[in-house]
């Protein structure tokens, strides 16, 4: 006889949104100790310069205070929280009528580091930058969030309306296009050195 449907299994946080749900300021304090800091990061390359992100991460624990009561404990709050400081952010540009800005992928010159990023020197920094701002937005979302912000391929399904299989699409040639961008740099680097070898060779052959 097949066990009763036990229902979808809980995640880490569900006993601080059930913290929530029940008026406890301390499972308020937990979510925000917990997360504060990537989603101030999150919210940074939002707003890009045009905004504080302290702020909007702010707003959005206030507005999740305020309707904590409506708070589901399944599925992923962590997806729940982007999504809510994204939107606090896009109403903070839509004010000042630069969400157009926003949506070209403006970053500031001291928008964090990546792991991506930090692979090699400064030149494959500026060229690895470059080819990401260069990706069609929906794929650039999706990288950034599953390289910068570590979001499950589930939670940026959650969180920006489409399947994961979807996400995991946008992914794959998000990464396809980034290969393609930066292959010259290591075919240069190649042929230099390889260049240079020759002509140490040569140097050798005449002057024997």
């Amino acid at each position: 006889m097949a066990p009763p449907d036990a229902g979808p299994a809980p995640t880490p946080d569900t006993a601080l949104v059930r913290g929530l749900r029940a008026d406890d300021p301390d499972a308020l304090r937990s979510i925000m100790e917990k997360y504060w800091g990537p989603l101030v990061g999150f919210a940074h390359r939002i707003l890009a310069g045009m905004g504080d992100p302290e702020d909007m991460v702010q707003t959005a624990f206030v507005r999740l205070w305020s309707r904590r009561r409506e708070l589901a404990e399944d599925g992923s709050f962590r997806s729940l929280l982007y999504t809510v400081v994204k939107n606090a952010c896009l109403d903070e540009l839509r004010k000042g009528g630069r969400r157009e800005r926003a949506q070209e992928g403006a970053n500031p010159p001291t928008s964090p580091r990546t792991p991506y990023e930090d692979v090699q020197g400064a030149e494959l920094q500026r060229l690895a930058a470059a080819a990401v701002a260069r990706l069609p937005e929906r794929r650039r979302e999706v990288f950034r969030l599953a390289r910068e912000e570590g979001l499950t391929y589930q939670e940026i399904s959650e969180m920006m309306g489409l399947s994961p299989q979807t996400v995991a699409n946008h992914m794959s040639l998000a990464m396809a296009d980034l290969r393609t961008a930066l292959r010259p740099y290591f075919t240069d680097r190649s042929g230099a050195e390889n260049g240079s070898a020759a002509t140490d060779d040569n140097r050798e052959r005449t002057n024997g």
